[in-house]
């Protein structure tokens, strides 16, 4: 049986629509159903914004442990991004602050014209920053902060400080949705494999793909940015293992690299 690491993209997603993802989500089912039906009048694209950001706090609302030194508020907090790469959608991103986007190197290119949709606005993104997915899957994008909407400007999303553990609960958004998952042991990966790519989550075929952000729900912190799965293959065909994601270490260490 061998295991392999694939990009993964939007087509790849078997469930990237609002309605049915909160039909995975039980004990999120009525809240979020009343807001997505009271949405639908809106424009298109701040359905998707609206709806993320309540989404996400109904999430967070599930969650029975919750840091002592942390107290659960209503205000929004995570705010996600499609990323555009010569006109076609390539995959999700996660705005940080002042104007700057965090997201998977494979979905972008210094040489492509690439744009960011972000609370149904689009604008041009610079590259900042270009890693590679051989080495470090992350680029850097930045837009015009004074083009965002006031409630994008007012986002200072934080990397988390501490990793987490197998079986820590975990939010995570893509540029349409948000789903929770769990943090997997790296022990499902062989040795060679599981020394780079120790950061993993389950849920494979429910969870964002590349560039979705992984959020801690206690903390309220960015654990890091989806890279690639992981499946194994088998004569009854490829079986899907887990989702890496680039920590927020790396992430840390990428941006204050010069």
């Amino acid at each position: 049986m061998v295991k392999t690491m694939r990009r993964i993209y939007p087509s790849d997603d078997p469930a990237n629509l609002i309605c049915s993802t909160v039909r995975k989500l039980p004990f999120v089912r009525n809240a979020a159903h009343r807001a997505a039906r009271s949405a639908a009048m809106l424009v298109k694209g701040n359905v998707r914004f609206a709806f993320a950001l309540c989404l996400v706090t109904a999430l967070l609302g599930s969650v029975a442990s919750v840091a002592a030194d942390r107290k659960e508020g209503s205000e929004p907090w995570i705010v996600s991004a499609r990323i555009i790469r010569n006109g076609e959608a390539s995959g999700s991103g996660v705005y940080l602050t002042s104007g700057l986007i965090i997201t998977a190197a494979h979905l972008t290119a210094v040489d492509a014209k690439m744009s960011v949709s972000i609370a149904g606005v689009v604008l041009p993104a610079k590259v900042l920053k270009q890693g590679s997915f051989e080495d470090v899957d992350l680029s850097v994008l930045s837009v015009d902060e004074e083009k965002l909407p006031a409630s994008v400007r007012l986002i200072r999303t934080q990397l988390c400080e501490a990793p987490p553990w197998p079986g820590d609960p975990v939010i995570v958004v893509d540029a349409v949705s948000a789903t929770r998952s769990h943090i997997v042991s790296p022990q499902v990966l062989s040795f060679t494999s599981r020394i780079k790519f120790s950061t993993l989550i389950g849920d494979v075929a429910t969870t964002g793909n590349s560039g979705s952000g992984v959020f801690d729900p206690n903390r309220k912190c960015l654990l890091g940015i989806i890279s690639g799965k992981f499946a194994s293959q088998t004569t009854g065909g490829n079986k899907d293992i887990a989702k890496y994601f680039v920590p927020a270490l790396a992430i840390r260490d990428f941006m204050s690299a010069p």
